[in-house]
């Protein structure tokens, strides 16, 4: 990229968005589960409706679950969630000369004054907050959740991921984690039950099953493929977009290659296709024909999860790149989309 230019791949330039995320767009319609076959989906190893595999908590700022600087709630009361935590990542915090800490920090407990007191000595911590009405628990240590663990405050919240260290700015280096998330209000359908299972989309009702790939130059990147695909996802399918995180696709700016997280940095408010998402990653809009946008612009590897489409409109997937200048980059991310067909 050149940082000089602001230009859109062709398809995603000009579009207005709109405020309702996609990921409300896709949530399971009312009705259905409940918390007790959300708990046996987790304890059973089912695929989550909410998957995000690499999360990154930076040592220095932190992270949270879903993507943005202001994002809306994901999990509601009743649901089931699990955190597993990488013990192997660390951040090095500048002002302990201990070395390097795991997300559980150095073992010692930190003392008043401390961002978190009684907590692990430069940790990861977690708070669940709700958009717009604020905290809705205390801090705790992230690691503690590596269980099936049921959502019981008194409402939807998103995730917020803090460091307990009171000058993280000299801090270097990441946690990761990976946060599931299986819904109390999915719905006992078919290709629910299909996507849950973690069984080919091949069977008789479903409708995809196959790779996909996006261009880092935005030159193709969409579902179904061609210039102008019609629309395919319908009301009560449910969709599964998997991320390969080893692919890669290379931004000529600094030559540098990057998975379909990007940086795992939020872009900056202007000069962005997509300010709100990571740089230099691969972003995901709903798009029917001939209506419009439907929800806003998501990270792509937002949808690993089983993902029931819930909006009246039938819509394609368009796919576009979050980097400024597109005109000199190369390579390509890969999925594997699955959509399981509606009962």
């Amino acid at each position: 990229m050149k940082r000089g230019t602001t230009r859109l791949g062709a398809r995603l330039a000009g579009a207005a968005l709109l405020f309702t995320t996609t990921l409300t767009v896709m949530t399971a319609a009312p009705a259905h589960a409940g918390p007790a076959d959300a708990m046996r989906r987790c304890a059973g190893g089912q695929i989550a409706n909410h998957d995000i595999p690499h999360l990154i908590v930076w040592g220095n700022g932190g992270g949270g679950v879903p993507v943005g600087r202001d994002p809306g709630n994901i999990i509601d009361p009743g649901d089931v969630f699990q955190i597993v935590p990488d013990l192997s990542s660390r951040v090095d915090p500048d002002s302990w000369e201990g070395g390097t800490v795991g997300p559980d920090g150095n073992g010692q407990v930190a003392p008043q004054g401390w961002p978190y007191p009684g907590l692990a000595q430069y940790s990861a911590v977690l708070r669940f907050n709700n958009n717009p009405a604020g905290w809705t628990s205390d801090g705790q240590q992230a690691t503690a959740f590596n269980r099936c663990t049921v959502f019981q405050d008194n409402a939807p919240a998103r995730f917020s991921f803090g460091v307990n260290d009171p000058g993280p700015g000299d801090n270097r280096g990441a946690w990761t984690f990976r946060v599931l998330i299986w819904k109390a209000s999915a719905p006992t359908t078919g290709p629910m039950d299909r996507c849950s299972r973690n069984l080919p989309a091949t069977g008789p009702r479903d409708r995809a099953d196959t790779s996909l790939a996006v261009a880092g130059n935005g030159s193709f990147g969409s579902f179904p493929a061609g210039a102008t695909p019609g629309n395919f996802l319908r009301q009560g399918d449910v969709l599964r977009l998997e991320p390969d995180y080893a692919s890669r696709a290379r931004m000529d700016y600094f030559f540098a290659d990057h998975g379909p997280n990007g940086t795992d940095r939020l872009a900056a408010a202007s000069g962005w296709p997509y300010p709100d998402l990571f740089e230099f990653s691969p972003v995901l809009r709903f798009n029917n024909n001939p209506v419009g946008w439907v929800g806003a612009p998501m990270q792509a590897t937002a949808f690993g999860g089983c993902l029931l489409w819930t909006d009246a409109l039938p819509v394609r997937l368009l796919f576009g790149v979050n980097d400024p200048d597109l005109s000199d980059n190369s390579g390509q991310w890969n999925f594997r989309i699955r959509i399981y067909g509606r009962d």
